[in-house]
């Protein structure tokens, strides 16, 4: 009894921890290691049942690894194969030396140091991904560098258990080739019984479980064979947890992949958040308090050292500094299963009581952060931009470098060549359009050139790599990435280099559009607003909706959504949407710096149509246009004014 009030307590406090972290944008694991910080032994004690709450955690531990192997995809990872390989290998490796060398400087074993190296290592799977999927950046570059390293930290945290008590032995002064060849036996063992439920065992369970099209015996099934590869592994001296993955990836080659981790993922978040309550509950508050220092010291030094290392992982790939920078703030933290790995440590020995309270202190402190970390990750990127690094090393180390076959002119300029990019492309060689395209992939940059595509290699949020495709004679730039940061980013530029083109950006989210038009896209098409329409489009049409019916529909969400999104005033039009087509006359926009000799002073003082021949249209006030303005208004720092005036006039001297 005392157990289910132990629980039921858990889960209330956990419940209010979760909802306080959300409204402070806190991701939820924050929340649980604070809900076991509140309940445990060392905070209000709450939780008499400790001993039976971590046998829960560890099902937890357990059930957590058997869907990550459920989840594991030999397919998808060999779409990300040179960010898993490559990448994940000189950040796993490349962090775990740097801290390994530090360790031992201080004075740890060399088996303590090398554990320790492998223990700061890894990162948060669940923050980093949850974050990423809400920011939408799963898909850019950086997204796709972070997604490959963590799979590959996640998949190396069952050889690191595994290695775990040859560290020890090696920390405790025994020789360990016995225990190695030992070991070597068990995995041998270990590979039979997975092959051979791969091949016959599983499949035929499973089919004979989904004959019966019962939903309790499959997910009864699914759990037996969860249990039983796991007690297995766990019999003959490997970990649960071991075994629990290699149950998971056996059923994901099965056709009944799916079907399992539906029927598993609510028993796996229950058990798993205990999981991480139980963490909570072993961290000591006066511990803290008597390290705070020491603490925050490491805290800073941590986000100092792994985003340097997997940034330079990201360079050898050949990443633009700025994607490598936004990959290396997205790794910055200490990962859950970093404190799996560390209490497998303090089991074996290998980590003392005040070093895990160490190390468990600055992880909770690194996913709080984390968030934080990754919602400025592009202010740090353009903060780094700024710095003198070579122009090779801004651009991307190692990749391909082509240069303009022809001076483009009066040309569109694509921003990537994924699946839109491309279809742009075909659509403008079948039109004989001129263009030119920018992706930071090489593999896609080879290929379109191969295909006899205009792509250029280059990073298309560096003014110099624009300036390369002559964007400012671009009659128009289509934005088509899935980094919103840097699609803003691009757009700026843009507009600033080529304040006459017609930008287009495709954005996944109505939220980007505002920000993307007030910062000068001329159109903005959203995913999320396209894709309903089409639905309810098909929908309509199934009903036999007469087509004029549905077009006066479309219209109608169209127009109620671009008043929503735009906020640009009740005239509706945004300033960069001014254009006037006359001969010697053209219109420009600039924007009125701190520095500016026409802030301050009103339009009819300012001389720029006596003295320059040049006539205000309008101006643009933090994000509202001010249309056909008089001659008393107002000029002020940020305004951005939109003219018209002579061909070969520049804003030059009065910006």
């Amino acid at each position: 009894m005392t157990l289910i009030v132990d629980i039921a307590i858990i889960f209330a406090v956990a419940v209010a921890t979760i909802v306080l972290s959300h409204r402070l944008r806190l991701p939820p694991i924050a929340g649980l290691l604070i809900a076991g910080v509140v309940a445990g032994p060392n905070g209000l004690r709450l939780v008499g049942a400790t001993e039976e709450v971590e046998v829960l955690a560890e099902i937890g531990v357990v059930l957590l690894l058997f869907v990550i192997g459920m989840e594991f995809s030999l397919r998808g990872v060999l779409e990300l194969r040179r960010p898993f390989l490559i990448g994940g290998t000189i950040q796993l490796f490349g962090t775990a030396a740097v801290i390994g060398i530090g360790s031992r400087m201080i004075g740890y074993s060399s088996g303590q140091a090398a554990f320790l190296g492998f223990v700061v290592a890894l990162s948060s799977t669940a923050i980093v991904l949850t974050v990423l999927r809400e920011r939408a950046e799963l898909d850019s570059p950086h997204g796709r560098m972070v997604v490959g390293t963590l799979i590959y930290q996640d998949i190396a945290v069952v050889p690191l258990m595994l290695a775990v008590p040859l560290l020890a032995g090696g920390h405790t002064g025994e020789v360990g080739w016995g225990q190695a060849l030992a070991m070597t036996g068990r995995i041998a063992a270990v590979g039979v019984l997975a092959y051979a439920s791969y091949k016959w065992v599983v499949p035929w369970a499973l089919y004979q479980i989904a004959k019966t099209r019962s939903r309790e015996a499959f997910l009864l099934g699914v759990l037996v064979i969860c249990i039983a590869i796991a007690g297995f592994t766990s019999s003959i001296g490997l970990s649960l947890a071991l075994g629990a993955f290699l149950a998971g990836l056996i059923i994901s080659e099965s056709e009944y992949s799916h079907q399992a981790v539906g029927v598993i993922m609510p028993f796996r978040d229950a058990f798993t958040s205990l999981f991480f309550v139980s963490i909570g509950m072993l961290l000591d508050l006066s511990f803290v308090m008597e390290n705070l220092g020491s603490i925050a010291l490491l805290a800073l030094g941590l986000l100092a050292v792994k985003p340097l290392v997997a940034g330079g992982a990201a360079l050898a790939l050949g990443s633009p500094l700025r994607s490598a920078a936004l990959a290396g703030v997205a790794l910055s933290q200490i990962g859950e299963f970093s404190l799996v790995l560390a209490e497998v440590g303090v089991h074996e020995g290998l980590l003392t009581h005040d070093t895990f309270q160490l190390i468990l202190a600055v992880a909770v402190a690194s996913m709080v952060l984390a968030p934080l970390a990754i919602a400025a990750g592009p202010r740090i990127a353009d903060a780094v931009l700024r710095l003198p690094f070579p122009e090779r090393l801004r651009n991307g180390v190692g990749a391909a470098r082509y240069v303009s076959a022809h001076p483009y002119e009066n040309h569109m300029v694509i921003v990537g060549f994924g699946v839109t990019g491309r279809n742009v492309a075909k659509a403008a060689n079948r039109s004989e359009l001129p263009y030119a395209a920018l992706e930071i992939s090489p593999e896609s940059v080879r290929e379109g050139r191969s295909a006899g595509c205009h792509v250029h290699y280059g990073d298309a949020t560096q003014e110099a790599v624009l300036r390369h495709v002559n964007v400012e004679r671009a009659k128009a730039v289509v934005v088509v990435i899935d980094d919103p940061a840097a699609a803003r980013r691009v757009v700026e530029l843009s507009r600033r280099l080529a304040p006459d083109s017609f930008i287009v950006v495709r954005s996944r989210y109505l939220k980007e559009v505002e920000p993307l038009h007030s910062l000068g896209a001329d159109e903005v098409i959203a995913d999320e607003l396209e894709v309903s329409i089409e639905v309810f489009a098909r929908v309509l049409g199934r009903f036999l909706v007469p087509r004029e019916d549905i077009v006066s529909a479309i219209d109608e969400m169209r127009a109620g959504w671009r008043e929503m999104a735009r906020s640009l005033g009740s005239t509706g039009v945004a300033g960069h949407q001014i254009r006037v087509e006359l001969p010697d006359l053209r219109t420009r926009t600039f924007r009125l710096s701190p520095h500016s000799p026409l802030a301050g002073r009103t339009i009819a003082a300012s001389g720029l149509r006596a003295e320059q021949g040049v006539t205000v249209l309008a101006i643009q006030r933090g994000g509202v246009t001010l249309p056909n303005p008089v001659g008393a208004t107002e000029l002020r720092v940020g305004d951005v004014l939109f003219v018209i005036g002579p061909q070969d006039w520049e804003p030059t001297g009065v910006a």
